[in-house]
């Protein structure tokens, strides 16, 4: 006996599992319809997923979509179902959600279904029976979160415009639920930006069955003209280096930069769509270090000159002095002015010889500078950060 507990108890855990799952189906299906004003398909999504658990935010859903069919075709079931859906939410809550929404919308209707009821006319309990249906939705980019079910608002944003639904080669309205035999039925929609899906769906006798369909966005694609052998970024992460092809982005924001040594950073904020094509023409501007390296090597190159003919005086005078010097080794004597002659020779030549070692190492610091500052002119990238913006340096040293 305690054992078959378990097991019942166990059962019964499962299938509100699976309420639960059908139920959010529904009404992800119903939140579809409702944004894109197709609210007798909507209120039928709300009252699948309302059977499967009724939650009081779900009639309140559903109570919405009946309301704004019935302005739309004013049928009595719509406003009798409408006013015991709201009635249903407001018996569950009573304070905070839509109580007062629930509460103006109910006054409202009461009003017009009294009129009905003066007039004569029959007031249905319930819609039509279940019949053997697809409920189609289409979601673009991703599917929609798992969580809770939360009352839907009536300003949504609308899916697109000219998305495209046929089951079995023949086309349907979007998210309206569609009337099929039952077994096996082939679905094709499209969006434009989007990727297309087929999707084969087996449908059974009797039960309305969701389907939920998930298009992928297209890339869109940048082309960058620019110098060759610049990096091209995107979002600070390196993706090639021109002159490259166009190149499939991410549809959305995107900082580009494109870099390149000697050349000042150039940034681009581009906005771009699905399957939408963009062309830029970045031209590179010089750096000022860039622009100072040439003139930093002409002094090195003055000086290397100066270096060297100060080098070569220096010589001579050198040779000058040895040549005295070497009279004196023969003759054994020197006359006054010789003597002044070798002194003034040596006098110059140390003059020289401080003047090239001057002007050399002038030559090597110039060029040293003008090398640096060539080498080392890299550019920094931005980068887009969650927390706000950074940079990253890019290049070679």
């Amino acid at each position: 006996m305690t054992r078959a507990l378990v097991v019942l108890l166990g059962l019964c855990a499962v299938a509100r599992a699976d309420d639960r799952v059908r139920a959010e189906q529904y009404f992800r299906a119903g939140e579809q319809a409702y944004r894109a004003q197709s609210f007798e398909a909507a209120a039928k999504d709300f009252e699948e997923a309302y059977k499967a658990l009724p939650l009081p935010e779900i009639a309140f859903s559903a109570a919405q979509a009946y309301r704004h069919q019935y302005r739309i075709d004013p049928k009595p079931e719509y406003v009798t179902r409408a006013v015991k859906l709201y009635r249903a939410y407001l018996d569950k809550v009573k304070i905070g959600g839509r109580v007062q929404d629930a509460s103006e919308a109910l006054e409202d209707l009461q009003h017009e279904l009294d009129m009905i009821i003066k007039r004569g006319e029959h007031v249905g309990a319930e819609l039509a029976a279940e019949q053997t249906q697809l409920d189609i939705s289409v979601f673009l980019g991703a599917a929609p979160r798992s969580g809770a079910m939360r009352e839907v608002e009536d300003k949504q944003p609308a899916p697109a415009s000219q998305l495209f639904v046929s089951v079995d080669g023949n086309p349907v309205e979007p998210f309206a639920p569609v009337n099929v035999s039952p077994g096996t039925h082939s679905i094709h929609v499209e969006a434009p930006g989007y990727f297309s899906k087929d999707q084969d769906v087996v449908a059974i006798q009797g039960l309305p069955q969701p389907v939920s369909i998930v298009l992928l966005p297209k890339p869109g694609r940048l082309a960058i003209t620019t110098e060759a052998g610049a990096a091209i970024s995107i979002d600070g992460q390196q993706i090639a280096t021109a002159p490259h092809p166009a190149v499939e982005i991410v549809p959305g924001r995107h900082v580009i930069a494109i870099t390149h040594r000697g050349r000042e950073l150039a940034t681009r904020d581009v906005a771009i769509a699905n399957d939408q094509a963009i062309k830029l023409d970045v031209p590179l501007e010089r750096t000022g270090q860039r622009s100072a390296v040439p003139w930093i090597f002409g002094a090195g190159g003055i000086a290397a000159t100066a270096c060297i003919g100060t080098g070569v005086a220096a010589y001579f005078e050198q040779r000058d002095a040895l040549a005295i010097l070497d009279r004196k080794n023969s003759t054994g004597n020197l006359d006054p002015s010789q003597v002044s002659a070798y002194d003034s020779a040596r006098s110059r030549r140390d003059a020289l010889e401080v003047a090239a070692f001057v002007t050399g190492g002038a030559a090597i610091v110039a060029a040293g500078i003008g090398l640096a500052l060539y080498q080392f002119d890299e550019p920094v990238v931005p980068i887009a950060l969650p927390t706000g913006a950074g940079a990253a340096v890019t290049g070679r040293f």
